[in-house]
């Protein structure tokens, strides 16, 4: 059962602010998302792993990358089909399909999607280090003080939070179902389908009912009557970790400048570039590395700090 639930631990990006984990996020996000690099992405990807490790966490956040190996095939076909390129043709479809004609599976395809998976799984990876290890209410309380609409950012909170609650009434709600005799694993695709049925509506009822008592409850509080709202507990950010804020943005600022410069841009067709074009780019993707890396020692060295 995939669980993204924050478990409350001691450890140093636990107890680091949320506006860092916030900074490191944003980082990651925008880098995958301006580079097709696969040595970048690699990069960014082992940085969400050892942020994973130094937390405590890599169990939970191994189970999550988990999807990405069932991401690999449906990314491979959908580009087989839609993205027929390539000079490099590693095998030819024995059959003809209907509009698309013969496949032909590159190189350069392959290539492609494998750099895409590794760019979900940076992705997808930094997300899970985050919700992992960040309590909800600490995260809306930072993102409130970014001034961002206050309205919206509670329902995405919401969002985030009914997340492992729905995988955890779909556990109960089968497991009730297989204590009636229902068996889930046998049957033919009709009634698997109805089997499910079973499942569906008893957990629709459940997310139902939790909505409007939320709903009752954020009116009986008050909810939107004030545009400045006061907080129980206060998140402040200290200095040590504007150094690590610091940190952590200087590889989206190396990234910039390497987009500006022409540095680092990959082509998969026709023919695919060689990972490494110049000293420079070689220079560069080092630099990206020793920044991401350079924040697990700092993070150590704080929590160190503020454990003794």
């Amino acid at each position: 059962m995939l669980e993204l639930t924050y478990k409350r631990k001691r450890s140093v990006f636990h107890d680091t602010s949320p506006f860092l984990k916030i900074t490191w996020l944003s980082s990651i996000l925008f880098i995958s998302i301006i580079f097709e690099h696969p040595i970048i992405l690699l990069v960014l990807f082992l940085s969400s792993l050892f942020m994973a490790a130094i937390s405590k966490i890599f169990l939970e956040w191994s189970r999550v990358m988990k999807l990405v190996v069932y991401f690999i095939p449906f990314v491979i076909m959908f580009n087989l089909v839609v993205n027929a390129n390539g000079e490099t043709v590693l095998w030819q479809l024995p059959f003809r399909i209907p509009i698309f004609g013969i496949l032909n599976i590159t190189l350069e395809e392959l290539a492609f999607s494998l750099t895409m998976c590794i760019r979900i799984a940076a992705i997808l990876g930094a997300f899970a280090v985050l919700n992992l290890t960040t309590d909800p209410d600490d995260l809306l309380r930072a993102v409130t003080k970014l001034r961002l609409p206050y309205r919206s950012v509670v329902v995405t909170s919401l969002s985030t939070k009914f997340v492992p609650v729905l995988f955890s009434d779909l556990k109960n709600v089968q497991e009730a179902q297989r204590s009636r005799g229902v068996d889930f694993s046998k049957g033919t695709l009709k009634q698997r389908i109805k089997k499910y049925g079973a499942v569906f509506f008893p957990l629709l009822s459940k997310s139902l009912d939790r909505s409007v008592q939320i709903a009752e409850s954020m009116e009986s509080r008050g909810f939107g009557k004030y545009e400045k709202r006061s907080f129980y507990n206060d998140t402040k950010l200290l200095p040590s970790e504007i150094l690590l804020i610091l940190v952590s943005i200087a590889p989206l600022v190396i990234s910039l400048y390497m987009v500006s410069q022409g540095i680092g841009v990959f082509k998969f067709y026709q023919t695919i570039d060689p990972l490494i074009k110049s000293n420079s780019e070689a220079y560069y993707i080092i630099t990206i590395l020793l920044a991401q890396i350079f924040l697990l020692p700092l993070l150590k060295i704080k929590g160190l700090m503020a454990y003794d």
